[in-house]
């Protein structure tokens, strides 16, 4: 699997351990939550420059570490009731991926590519990212109520 510039960002911004680690609020996890939702949303926007670079496998995997492979998402932590309805369509679209039995359970860059899921699902996650980005990031150091920052990626 091939590494991000996202994805090296996320393992840079770990908590650090200590005291102040153990401190992380709820509403704190939900604004980095959200954010990590966004980048991942991002991605999929991308369509199969997305699946080229990050590879297949990735490329799904990383979308499921915020969604359930199967049923309904329950919690949308920081989101708008639009912004949670927007992002549900995407996670139907995954959950469709997964469901495809033209997709084998380890496809290549170039089974995902030629399925077209990545191009179908692109248009919905970009309206789900651009919905999300007229209210911006949240902190990932304090707690907000809005997003402060109207810069989609630090």
């Amino acid at each position: 699997m091939h590494d991000t510039g996202m994805m090296r960002f996320w393992r840079r911004k770990k908590a650090k351990p200590g005291p102040a680690a153990e401190k992380t609020s709820e509403r704190l996890v939900e604004q980095r939550v959200r954010n990590r939702i966004m980048e991942e949303i991002w991605g999929l926007s991308r369509g199969n420059l997305n699946v080229e670079e990050c590879g297949s496998i990735e490329w799904i995997e990383s979308f499921f570490d915020w969604f359930p492979y199967e049923g309904e998402p329950d919690w949308y932590p920081a989101m708008t009731a639009d912004e949670a309805t927007a992002v549900r369509q995407v996670c139907k679209l995954m959950q469709a991926v997964l469901a495809d039995p033209a997709i084998p359970k380890r496809p290549t860059v170039e089974e995902i590519t030629r399925s077209g899921w990545p191009e179908r699902i692109a248009p919905v996650a970009k309206d789900a990212l651009d919905l999300m980005l007229e209210r911006g990031r949240f902190s990932e150091e304090k707690e907000e109520t809005e997003p402060s920052s109207s810069i989609p990626w630090p």
